[in-house]
């Protein structure tokens, strides 16, 4: 290619009409996207876009590459420069990157829209409608057909043998596949031949196998064969069995509906006998308050009867009634003892025996309080009984009203709870150190028996303390504090009480099992669920009878 000359230097050494590229570079037809001048990006020495543009000394731009091929003359205004003194063009880069131009294969379907300077990688690793040529046939395919070309349409592609499945590996081209195949007869008749002996090998194996796995399989058919007998023996039986069951369940359910019937007409029964029961309570305390009033009547009328004896009033036989004499039967006086008041002991002496002296306490009534549970940590219970002083106060807890007297085994050091909390109505955290067999006692008083039917346990409020729960423990009853009985017993049980904060869990006292009893005792038999032996409780309540004065 040769360009005219469009300097105005003067000097003919330097500047010439006619030129060519000064290095060789391959030209490409470039479509670009936006038409304008080309020769803004043309470079005036190879005559190609600007590979790395450098601004010369005269100001005019070119590849760096082209510096050393000018020489030392501008190809654009044909004035010598300074060859050291050049300096990279910057608008000239930015310039040739902003130019799109369409591949140059875009008119065999190509439609990439590259930049200038990708132009050449693009041609080279990503166009799929560059033709390349066939290593086969030397024919110019698209490179995105070459695969197919070679797996289909090439004449020179290389061709497998027709025994190559008896094995002949031999390749060739369709125009030699006749040749070989008529020049290797004598080697294709070998293949046929070591191919029919393996199969015969073969067909021998397979049929001695064949006879080895009848035999097994005849083995294996009456081994199976005597299974299903037995099965279905087994089956029939077993439908038997499941005649016998359905029947029973059939007998079940009509016991249990017999039973809940029972059930029903024996809570009608003992409902009219709770009825009947409180009607007899409640007469009973009608004829109690009638005792009590004549009782206030007998005494004053010890009093009047004691006020003459103190004036004077009466003889020395005054009073005089009668005795039975020693062994002889005979009735004679005894003197009445002087009045005393009704608080005091009366002593009675014998005229006969004047030394033998009957001293006779008046005997307070005894009432019985029946304490039935309904759910855990009702106020149907004993300590809350005795903390609202029989339903007629607010609760108050017992032990701390020193009503009642509430013990343990040890305090745990840091701990700041009481163990008078045992008897309280809020949840909190109190237990014992960690020591084996830690318990918890409780001292109804000298004039409280309490013969107990059921009881509640409440664990600790912590959840912390989940894992502490009790398992093992002994509720014993006491007379005197000293001899114990177990009332109720459990050990290893983690699920008595429900592994969560605040649990309560009621236990039921065998009725072989209860006595009237002032002493009570939670007794830990073994560690908890962790393995520590602290006793940890933040309730307890009982259910049952209590025997106590009327006062």
């Amino acid at each position: 290619m040769e360009v005219e000359c469009t300097g105005n230097s003067n000097d003919a050494q330097w500047c010439t009409k006619k030129r060519t590229p000064c290095r060789p570079r391959k030209q490409l037809e470039y479509i670009l996207i936006e038409k304008g001048d080309d020769e803004n990006w043309r470079c005036p020495a190879c005559l190609a876009h600007y590979e790395d543009p450098v601004c010369l000394s005269c100001g005019d731009t070119i590849c760096r590459a082209c510096v050393a091929c000018v020489g030392i003359v501008c190809p654009t205004c044909c004035e010598k420069f300074i060859a050291e003194e050049w300096r990279p063009s910057r608008m000239a880069q930015r310039q040739v990157r902003q130019i799109q131009c369409h591949c140059p294969n875009s008119g065999l379907g190509c439609a990439a829209i590259i930049g200038v300077l990708d132009v050449e990688h693009h041609l080279g690793a990503e166009c799929e409608w560059r033709e390349e040529e066939c290593d086969q046939c030397h024919q110019q395919v698209r490179r995105a057909e070459m695969a197919h070309h070679k797996d289909t349409i090439c004449t020179a592609k290389p061709m497998a043998c027709g025994y190559a499945d008896v094995g002949c590996e031999t390749r060739c081209t369709p125009g030699s596949l006749a040749a070989h195949e008529r020049d290797g007869v004598v080697a294709h008749v070998g293949f046929l031949r070591q191919r029919l002996a393996d199969t015969s090998a073969d067909l021998a194996h397979c049929k001695a196998d064949l006879a080895q796995c009848k035999t097994e399989l005849g083995g294996q058919l009456a081994a199976t064969s005597a299974d299903l007998a037995q099965a279905r023996a087994q089956l029939v039986e077993s439908r038997a069995e499941v005649t016998q069951c359905q029947a029973a369940l059939n007998q079940t359910q009509h016991d249990l509906a017999q039973t809940r019937a029972d059930l029903v007409q024996a809570r009608a029964e003992l409902g009219g006998q709770l009825t009947a029961t409180q009607a007899d309570l409640a007469q009973t305390r009608a004829d109690l308050s009638k005792t009590q009033q004549e009782l206030a009547a007998v005494r004053a009328r010890i009093d009047q009867v004691r006020s003459p004896a103190e004036d004077g009033v009466g003889g020395p036989d005054h009073g005089r009634e009668w005795k039975r004499r020693g062994s002889e039967g005979i009735s004679c006086p005894v003197a009445h003892p002087p009045p005393t008041p009704p608080d005091r002991d009366l002593i009675l002496s014998c005229g006969v025996f004047p030394t033998h002296q009957l001293v006779v306490r008046p005997a307070a009534p005894v009432v019985e309080v029946l304490f039935l549970y309904n759910h855990n940590m009702d106020e149907q219970g004993l300590f809350y009984y005795i903390g609202t002083q029989g339903h007629t106060q607010p609760f108050r807890n017992p032990a701390k009203a020193g009503l009642i007297t509430v013990s343990r085994s040890t305090d745990y050091y840091d701990d700041n709870s009481k163990a008078s909390d045992l008897t309280g109505r809020q949840p909190c955290a109190s237990f014992t150190a960690d020591q084996p067999n830690s318990w918890w006692k409780i001292d109804l008083g000298a004039e409280r028996l309490f013969t107990p039917t059921r009881y509640t346990l409440r664990h600790s409020n912590l959840p912390a303390h989940v894992a502490c729960r009790l398992q093992s423990w002994h509720l014993e009853g006491s007379v005197d504090g000293v001899r114990w009985r177990t009332l109720d017993e459990y050990a290893n049980e983690p699920n008595a009480i429900p592994a969560r904060p605040d649990a309560m869990a009621t236990f039921a006292v065998a009725p072989e099992r209860a006595f009237p009893a002032r002493h009570f005792r939670v007794l830990m038999t073994g560690p908890s669920p962790s393995g520590y032996n602290y006793l940890m409780l933040s309730g307890l309540e009982m259910y049952g009878t209590l025997r106590q004065p009327a006062h």
